[in-house]
């Protein structure tokens, strides 16, 4: 990237010195905006109530301080906050790292959407769309690229705590994946008092309730224990649920099955990482149809709602998910 590409952006802003664009976004907790001027590889994330600003001073001093190889790393996969707009000791948003044009495609409206991995799970719709559908080999392809990022986080020390399917954008040939949300980090070495925000669907039973505080290591096992069956078999897969062996690679079920378990017996990453290699070459590199999973009248019901509210989530999450304009 140029320096043009991306100016220098100071630690810490105020919102006046934003040039804050249009609204693009807007949810619950957070209105997001497209920024004015030269800083339009960034977005902004205003917050509906101002947080404590250390923990996401500590996310972008951390960002600061990296060299020009690893913030190109980071550009590339990651919706970093890059800097904390801030009132006094409150943090009232953040500026982040946007997504690359090409996880981004056009819908036949003529409208532009990311590409989350939802179009991934609930492929027949996506179709519809205008997704093409990936290959069980690609699908693969897709979760080791994920499964990089998560990796090159741990090994920062950081975890990412809210890891659902809206977060997660995809593109193929060859195979990358941007993990959004990124204001979400946490590192493990530390607590935390900030509000929790997951999504139910895919948190840690061990967080829901409340055996542990945050989401750890053992979580993000989980949700790649989630994430492997329902991309590869079933986007209605859920822990007990089958495993049909003519579509899950063998590489993979003994992992499944251990990452909705105890979490000292979990997978760790580098386990995931052999077995998805191994998985690999146990695929056909064909596109194969989701197999039946729990009663199918529900299953439809629930392909429509879940589908519809995945599109919803996306636009609320738009902040990190407008492609660079260049």
């Amino acid at each position: 990237m140029s320096a043009e590409t991306w100016p220098p952006v100071p630690t810490r802003i105020t919102e006046a010195e934003v040039a804050v664009g249009e609204q693009v976004a807007r949810g619950g907790a957070s209105t997001v905006f497209s920024i004015a001027g030269p800083r339009k590889t960034l977005l902004y994330k205003k917050y509906t109530k101002p947080r404590d600003a250390d923990e996401l001073d500590g996310l972008v001093a951390t960002y600061a301080g990296w060299d020009a190889k690893t913030l190109g790393h980071v550009r590339r996969t990651l919706a970093w906050p890059v800097a904390t707009v801030g009132e006094g000791g409150q943090a009232v948003g953040a500026l982040v790292v946007r997504a690359a044009a090409h996880f981004q495609f056009t819908l036949p409206s003529g409208r532009m959407r990311v590409r989350d991995f939802n179009f991934l799970l609930y492929e027949k719709r996506s179709e519809k769309l205008g997704v093409p559908r990936a290959t069980d080999r690609e699908k693969v392809d897709l979760l080791r690229a994920l499964l990089d990022v998560l990796s090159w986080l741990d090994e920062r020390g950081f975890v990412h705590e809210d890891l659902a399917s809206h977060n997660l954008l995809w593109k193929l040939d060859p195979a990358e994946v941007f993990v959004l949300d990124c204001d979400s980090l946490r590192p493990l070495s530390s607590e935390s008092s900030a509000p929790l925000y997951t999504t139910v669907d895919w948190t840690d039973p061990r967080v829901l309730s409340e055996e542990v505080g945050r989401p750890d290591r053992a979580s993000t096992s989980y949700v790649l224990g989630l994430l492997v069956p329902r991309v590869l078999v079933s986007p209605h897969w859920y822990p007990g649920d089958a495993l049909p062996p003519e579509r899950l690679p063998a590489a993979l079920t003994e992992l499944v099955v251990r990452a909705s378990g105890p979490a000292g017996s979990r997978p760790s990453l580098m386990e995931w990482e052999r077995g998805l290699a191994k998985a690999s070459a146990q695929t056909t590199g064909t596109v194969v149809e989701p197999a039946p999973v729990g009663d199918p009248a529900a299953v439809r019901r629930a392909d429509r709602w879940i589908f519809a509210g995945g599109l919803l989530l996306g636009a609320l999450f738009a902040i990190f998910v407008l492609a660079r304009l260049w």
